[in-house]
């Protein structure tokens, strides 16, 4: 044991630092931030309250990406509208609620804009007429589509039409 005697206050330097030194201040070590989460906003002209947008909502279940068919009746009724109204752009904005990791949210909200994007394909309006964006779980006050305080008001896809100009 003598031998070792000499290396003890070595050994237990290493110790404090491989815990963060949590020993010497009582206060937990503290862990590198996650890294920052990619954020897709939406166009600043969607950001302007006077900017004459129509909304339309599509929503979704936890963790889902599948559309019901009363979603896939709003993607008709916004391809419709589009089909007949050449001027109008569509602006896809994916949404996940906060529950989960920022990362799963990215990747979730982004899967639900493509589906709904597609699914507005599928309907017949060209994809370069789509704009696609996704927010996770973050939702910038000042672009905010239809409001909703319901139970999983966060789960959902906002769809923004206006017309071709307003939005350049």
């Amino acid at each position: 044991m003598r031998r070792f005697a000499p290396l003890l206050p070595a050994v237990m330097l290493l110790g404090l630092a491989a815990c963060g030194g949590a020993g010497l201040t009582g206060q937990q070590p503290q862990r590198p931030a996650a890294p920052p989460v990619a954020y897709n906003p939406p166009p600043q002209a969607l950001t302007q309250p006077e900017a004459d947008v129509r909304w339309h909502q599509v929503r979704f279940a936890t963790a889902s990406t599948r559309l019901t068919e009363s979603d896939r009746e709003t993607v008709r009724e916004v391809a419709a509208s589009m089909r007949d109204e050449s001027a109008l752009r569509a602006t896809v904005i994916g949404r996940a609620d906060p529950v989960g990791r920022d990362q799963a949210n990215m990747r979730l909200s982004r899967q639900r804009a493509v589906a709904v994007r597609d699914a507005l394909v599928r309907e017949g309006v060209a994809r370069d007429r789509i704009d696609t964006r996704w927010t996770g779980d973050r939702r910038p006050p000042a672009a905010q589509g239809p409001a909703s305080t319901e139970e999983g008001g966060d789960r959902v896809v906002d769809i923004a039409l206006q017309r071709r100009g307003q939005a350049d």
